[in-house]
């Protein structure tokens, strides 16, 4: 019969030899993965595919955000340079009223200055005719 000492040692070896294979196991299996990555370097993609995704939406929503307000900004400023170009619009076409204005009047005075020159000259045949 076997004693409990016997007993003891035999499970000891068993569990000694499970660790073994579980150790060059293990061994395989990170010899399969590749080289370790140094201490501190970022875990392998495998490792953290949940916090990729979050990462990837998060600049995501940030680059959006980024462009709206870029977007808001170019257009705040286009709407900016079409009110500039609306004023001047405004002015320049106020001027050319005013200048044609003044060139009407310009043209009605002429007019009435040579159907005066006209009368005049009508007189002075007169006269002219009556000496």
């Amino acid at each position: 019969m076997m004693d409990a000492s016997a007993v003891g040692a035999g499970a000891a070896g068993a569990t000694a030899g499970s660790a073994i294979v579980a150790a060059s196991d293990a061994a395989i299996d990170r010899s399969a993965r590749g080289p370790r990555p140094a201490e501190g370097a970022a875990p392998p993609l495998d490792e953290t595919a949940d916090a990729a995704p979050d990462t990837a939406a998060t600049l995501a929503e940030a680059f959006s955000k980024r462009a709206e307000i870029l977007m808001l900004s170019t257009q705040g400023h286009q709407m900016q340079l079409q009110g500039r170009l609306d004023r001047m619009r405004a002015e320049f076409n106020a001027k050319q009223e005013e200048r044609s204005e003044k060139l009407r009047e310009m043209n009605m005075l002429r007019d009435m200055a040579m159907e005066q020159n006209k009368h005049d000259d009508e007189i002075l045949k007169k006269f002219i005719a009556m000496i």
